[in-house]
């Protein structure tokens, strides 16, 4: 009986075995070439000749790993970005734009202004209502 449990979850598993080899065993592949390895970062796409060197592999990276890699474009187009934006901060900084998202004194003044106005009308709306409840006028109940 153990022998079927046994056979029946080799069975099912077997399928999965297959997708096995798809998975990359790492970051690196490693490619024989004439007079050494070529080591391939799947990360990046930079390829590095490796070749023996007393025993060792010495590893440089080959011609075709240059600036014209696509992380080495994205990196200098980062770069361009940043320098872009220190200038940015700079130019604002001697302008004296410090502060310039808070808002001017007229601005504060006028919205205090429309803030007074909203109380003041508040307050009055209360006040009448308070001196109807104290005549006798109660409120109908509105629960």
């Amino acid at each position: 009986m153990t022998s079927r449990f046994l056979l029946a979850g080799l069975l099912t598993l077997a399928p999965f075995a297959t997708f096995a080899d798809d998975v990359p065993a790492g970051r690196y592949q490693l490619q024989p070439v004439e007079g050494g390895v070529v080591r391939l970062d799947t990360a990046t796409g930079e390829m590095t000749l490796c070749k023996p060197d007393v025993g060792k592999l010495a590893c440089a990276p080959t011609a075709t790993a240059s600036a014209n890699t696509p992380a080495a474009a994205d990196i200098a187009a980062l770069n361009a970005r940043v320098d872009a934006l220190e200038r940015q901060v700079a130019a604002g900084n001697k302008a004296g734009n410090k502060g310039r998202d808070l808002p001017s004194d007229a601005e504060v003044d006028r919205s205090l202004s429309i803030m007074e106005k909203f109380m003041r009308r508040f307050m009055g709306i209360a006040k009448d209502l308070d001196h109807q409840n104290q005549e006798g006028n109660a409120l109908p109940q509105k629960t």
